[in-house]
């Protein structure tokens, strides 16, 4: 009857989305453990359980967004193609420079020159040309896609920003055996590096310039106190750089799963600050955390809110007292094109 075939259809698409159901729930699960595996590889090497790495740690955070899908080996490989090809760039002698530090100049310039400038390459009669890596204005945030973010799409698209510029210049730099550092500013990374003769200097990848200290904090929304705090403009240890990954490691979760698992962000950042107590993303994620988590109650007057709204003032004000100040998208693209100025290299001179 017209009725037994309704049940009948009825039941079968019943079963069809319970069955779905189990299926996208298992997926989450089975997909929420490479970012628990990610997790306790950077605490395990923050916790002095294993050593720390910062190509590994950046691998761990890109590897659970790809669900344990990023060839490793190649991205390992990349790196020291890279590094062979900057190592001739640096061995073919276009640098003078009479420091004993001779040879890490040699390599900071021929990094630079590598991610910001065409080179050409001489094969038997033929000549190509290696492209600079460009910047990805597009979804320069990762808001669009968050692994717009990392350095595997860098090394795959020659494409990509304030995050991944300075993170794959590091890692360069490492595989090397030379030494520079990362360092940060609102919403953005860049590099520090030092020679005898000129000191310390700021490398920014992403439109190829020199910006002193004194610039970025003139124009930068940068305040004096996050520079006191060592929020902004001082170099990241090596631990304090692992620690930011783990910081990465809860975006991208979040970016695919939303804050239904707020223990695992919280820990993540937890984590974090233990390590580096000052890291400005990890303090403002948390007090994002417990904003979303104020405005989801229905009542604002009872207790459970009251010490919710306690402990998301004091999250603010304690970020705002460090000397952090937002800065608005349009401003930063702003900010990012008058880098753009008349600064020489460091190496003009030698």
């Amino acid at each position: 009857s017209e009725i037994k075939m309704q049940k009948l259809y009825f039941l079968k698409y019943s079963l069809i989305s319970i069955l779905l159901s189990v299926m996208f729930r298992a997926e989450a699960q089975s997909n929420d453990l490479y970012y628990r595996s990610a997790q306790n590889r950077l605490t395990n090497m923050l916790s002095g359980k294993e050593s720390l790495n910062l190509r590994e740690a950046i691998y761990c955070v890109e590897n659970a967004w790809f669900n344990d899908k990023l060839n490793k080996k190649l991205f390992y490989k990349q790196i020291e193609r890279y590094a062979d090809f900057c190592r001739a760039v640096s061995n073919s002698g276009r640098i003078i420079y009479s420091g004993n530090d001779v040879s890490s100049v040699n390599a900071q310039a021929a990094v630079f020159a590598f991610m910001t400038d065409t080179i050409p390459i001489q094969m038997g009669d033929s000549v190509y040309y290696h492209l600079p890596f460009g910047y990805n204005a597009d979804d320069f945030a990762g808001e669009k896609n968050w692994s717009n973010m990392f350095v595997s799409t860098l090394m795959a698209t020659g494409k990509g920003n304030c995050h991944s510029m300075p993170l794959l210049y590091k890692l360069i730099m490492d595989e090397l055996g030379e030494k520079c550092w990362l360092a940060l500013a609102p919403n953005h990374m860049y590099i520090k590096a030092k020679t005898q003769h000129i000191g310390w200097y700021n490398i920014e990848l992403t439109t190829g310039d020199f910006p002193t200290d004194a610039w970025l904090m003139a124009s930068g929304y940068i305040h004096l106190d996050a520079v006191r705090n060592g929020i902004y403009t001082d170099t990241l240890s090596l631990k304090q750089s692992v620690a930011l990954c783990l910081t990465d490691l809860a975006q991208g979760y979040m970016h695919k799963y939303g804050i239904g698992n707020r223990k695992f962000i919280e820990d993540c950042c937890n984590t974090t600050l233990k390590h580096y107590p000052n890291y400005i993303n990890a303090l403002l994620i948390k007090a994002e955390l417990l904003t979303k988590q104020y405005r989801h109650l229905d009542n604002k007057e009872c207790e459970e809110a009251k010490k919710l709204k306690e402990k998301m003032d004091d999250a603010y004000a304690h970020i705002h007292r460090l000397g952090y100040r937002k800065m608005p998208e349009e401003m930063y693209r702003k900010w990012l094109k008058s880098i753009k100025t008349n600064i020489k290299t460091p190496f003009e001179n030698f």
